[in-house]
This record gives structure tokens, C-alpha cells and sequence, in this order.
């Protein structure tokens, strides 16, 4: 081998290694991503919940006429 060819090996591996770096990087971000996305879902839908149970608590003190 060459002087020459060796640097290219080198040179493409080097350029190989940078882009599978890059890859990793955007999968994730994109996985962080979903991760927020889903985590802002949970955090509404159990706000949701403690609305509804809070709801149905005040429907039931309202019916038979207890204080809250």
C-alpha cells in the first residue's frame, strides 16, 4: 500500500465513523422527541382524570346536600 491509499483508508473511516456519530445523534433526538411528546400526553390525560374524579366528588356532595 501506499502512502497515499493508506491516508484514504483512514480518511474514509474517519469520514464513516463521523456519519454514523451524526445518525445516532438525529435518532436521539428524534426518540427525545417522542419521549417529550408522550410524556406531555400522560401529564394531560391525568389532569383529565383528577378533573373528572374532582367533578364527580362535587356531583356527589351536591346530590345528598354534604358540604365540601
Amino acid at each position: 500500500m501506499t502512502p497515499n491509499e493508506i491516508a484514504m483508508l483512514i480518511t474514509g473511516l474517519l469520514v464513516g465513523a463521523n456519519l454514523v456519530a451524526i445518525w445516532h445523534a438525529t435518532l436521539d433526538m428524534r426518540e427525545a422527541r417522542r419521549s417529550l411528546a408522550e410524556s406531555h400526553q400522560v401529564r394531560r390525560r391525568a389532569a383529565g382524570d383528577a378533573f373528572f374524579r374532582s367533578l364527580e366528588l362535587y356531583q356527589v356532595q351536591q346530590r345528598y346536600g354534604l358540604v365540601p
